[in-house]
């Protein structure tokens, strides 16, 4: 894990933004990335879960899923006028999302773009953690649980997540390379945001 002297100062508040399709390894990675900068994890499927009750009152999914995106931003805008970090772990999956999070009153936004490069190793994971969502119901309802419900739900993005991000600074980590892992994702990442960071911080 990075150490000590490698972690951000406290003065510079930087929004790390995960990115990546379901099962990618975005939390694991995530989890790994909060733990080495010691700031707040908010995960967008944390709200999410909690709205299979508006599921059917709620006139569509998709305005379940903008209002968790909206709830996951305002989290993250007060956790940064508290000046702190934050890890943000959503699919990042539309260009507005992007531009939601430009506006956040922080130093620095990075977006860490998940991309498995071994896709056997992706579907592995994904149907195993669908096999037990579908065991265990209640939260993660809303993940795709087989490989090819996941295949539907990018279909249905129709390229909308291959969006340019401009000059917001992006890392890209495989997360299915053997050689790399979580922790090593979260070291490389934080040495990316040293290297973006002012001289100042």
């Amino acid at each position: 894990m990075a150490g000590e002297r490698s972690v951000p100062p406290a003065a510079a508040r930087v929004v790390v933004a995960m990115k990546g399709h379901p099962g990618s390894g975005k939390s694991t990675a995530a989890l790994a990335i909060a733990s080495a900068l010691r700031c707040p994890l908010l995960d967008k499927d944390d709200v999410r879960d909690c709205t299979l009750h508006l599921e059917g009152a709620a006139g569509g999914s998709g305005m379940l899923n903008e209002l968790s995106y909206a709830v996951l931003w305002r989290l993250a805008e007060r956790q940064l006028q508290l000046g702190l970090s934050v890890v943000l772990d959503s699919p990042l999956s539309r260009r507005a999302h992007l531009d939601m999070l430009a506006r956040l009153p922080a130093t620095l936004v990075v977006v860490v773009e998940c991309r498995p490069g071994d896709e056997g190793v992706w579907r592995r994971r994904l149907e195993e953690r669908g096999g037990a969502l579908a065991n265990g119901g209640g939260d993660g309802w809303h993940k795709p649980k087989t490989w090819a419900e996941l295949e539907s739900l990018v279909e249905g993005y129709q390229g909308c997540t291959d969006y340019e991000i401009g000059d917001v600074p992006r890392i890209v980590v495989d997360t299915t390379d053997p050689a790399f892992g979580a922790e090593e994702i979260a070291a490389r990442v934080v040495d990316f945001i040293r290297s973006l960071l002012p001289r100042a911080y």
